[in-house]
């Protein structure tokens, strides 16, 4: 029909070039947040508990904090210790905002980043925290990462959006929490301490369960 389109070959459409521009930016896609066992994204969107995304990054940075808003980031370079806090200046609490309770806010903020994927719309979210908590979420994903490439490199999770119980000195809180549901990519190896063993050994030893 004369108003069919065939494309023979895939145009130049300024496309790749956009997505580029936006991979540099520190934050991708929509703000993902937790409080209070809540997960929200952008302007207090709820997100459901147990929602999967996948994990495809993640970053620190201590970032300064002016008026409500991030106003500089300082990342940490790959292969490289955060710097201390002492090492950003701004250290006269005198010139520091003050909180609710009137105490000074320290501007600079230890922060992490997670980055997700919606694996069916590909929508794209950041998850940031400078809580404790939330650190140390990021961090026990961290070391299942880290102990799942192992023996898969190249891997990365799908995890489930979950709250977790952290005790503190006023009270029960929560914290974020990321509940490993599945791995995918990378490619299985053969652990190390069954490089050298017999077949027999290699049957008896623990299957790896991916």
């Amino acid at each position: 029909m004369a108003n069919d389109l065939t494309i023979t070959e895939q145009a130049d459409d300024g496309w790749a070039d956009a997505a580029a521009d936006n991979a540099n930016r520190v934050l991708k896609g929509r703000l993902l947040r937790f409080a209070d066992w809540q997960w929200t994204a952008g302007k207090n969107t709820q997100i459901e508990k147990g929602t999967q995304l996948i994990v495809t990054g993640t970053a620190a940075a201590w970032v300064k904090w002016n008026d409500g808003k991030p106003v500089e980031y300082k990342m940490r370079e790959t292969g490289k210790r955060m710097p201390d806090r002492d090492e950003l200046g701004d250290t006269d609490e005198t010139t520091w905002e003050r909180g609710l309770d009137k105490e000074p806010i320290d501007p600079w903020q230890n922060t992490r980043f997670v980055y997700l994927l919606n694996p069916t719309t590909l929508e794209a979210y950041t998850f940031s925290t400078h809580s404790w908590g939330g650190r140390n979420a990021v961090g026990d994903l961290a070391d299942q990462i880290a102990r799942a490439r192992n023996v898969r490199p190249g891997a990365v999770p799908l995890v489930e959006l979950q709250a977790a119980e952290m005790p503190t000195k006023f009270g029960r809180k929560s914290k974020p929490l990321f509940r490993v549901a599945e791995w995918r990519g990378g490619h299985a190896e053969r652990p190390k301490e069954l490089e050298h063993a017999t077949p027999a050994e290699a049957a008896m030893s623990d299957e790896i369960p991916f």
